[in-house]
């Protein structure tokens, strides 16, 4: 977003704190992105015990660096200019879109599945949910700074209670005729599967919906009445999938 206000200070310190955890998470898990991490049972490999106290530095010292840019980017009126007041999408509309993720908590939509319909490791923690309601690309934006505070909490608390043992569970055929709907709360917003098995054993039907789908028709309502060069802006404080790829 602040690529597209032509703030480039702001671009490019926000781009550099990325790329140093991305290289802490190659570093532990062998992939910036943390691709092919997750298995069907658990996970592929387990986090080396020097990586904790790494990532436990990283969360702490860019806590504390966010905390300074962000008071840079609030004090400059040429930024709040372009981001108050511009992309505005009304609780009613993501009411009646069922806007996921960032884009609906800035709307008023206070869902989270990892709040609402614990799955493991949420279960035995607080997750904290930012809320805002104003719908403009200011209130997604905060909103997703916010989540960056919530999660550093949940990267503590996961790195301080770490259980001992196996990665993954071993896999167990599905009985003939089987059925699952899967929910988890992707950065996006809510994740989708269902599958259904035959009689073999083989997936017969499976359907995936991606949070973007919900979004990406918000995007459309919130540029009416706003001048041409805000429609990057809000395209970015929306930041929908072209490909699906948080399935």
């Amino acid at each position: 977003m602040l690529n597209d206000i032509a703030f480039a200070f702001g671009f490019y310190q926000f781009a550099r704190l990325r790329e140093e955890w991305q290289r802490v998470s190659r570093e532990a898990f062998g992939h910036r992105f943390m691709m092919d991490c997750i298995v069907p049972g658990g996970v592929a490999a387990d986090l080396d015990q020097r990586f904790i106290a790494a990532m436990r530095d990283e969360a702490r010292a860019l806590r504390k660096l966010i905390g300074k840019l962000m008071a840079i980017i609030n004090d400059l009126p040429s930024v709040a200019d372009r981001v108050r007041g511009a992309g505005v999408l009304k609780p009613g509309q993501a009411r009646a879109l069922g806007c996921l993720g960032y884009v609906g908590r800035a709307s008023g939509m206070d869902v989270d599945v990892r709040r609402d319909a614990p799955y493991p490791p949420y279960d035995h923690l607080t997750v904290k949910v930012p809320l805002h309601h104003y719908g403009d690309i200011n209130a997604r934006a905060r909103t997703r700074l916010e989540e960056i505070a919530a999660s550093f909490e949940l990267i503590e608390a996961l790195l301080a209670g770490l259980p001992t043992g196996s990665i993954r569970g071993a896999w167990t055929p599905p009985a003939a005729g089987a059925e699952g709907l899967g929910l988890v709360e992707g950065w996006r917003g809510e994740i989708l599967s269902y599958v259904r098995f035959d009689a073999e054993g083989r997936i017969a039907r499976f359907f995936p919906r991606d949070p973007s789908w919900t979004t990406w028709p918000a995007l459309e309502l919130l540029i009416h009445d706003n001048i041409v060069p805000d429609f990057p802006v809000c395209n970015k404080s929306v930041n929908g999938s072209y490909s699906g790829q948080d399935l």
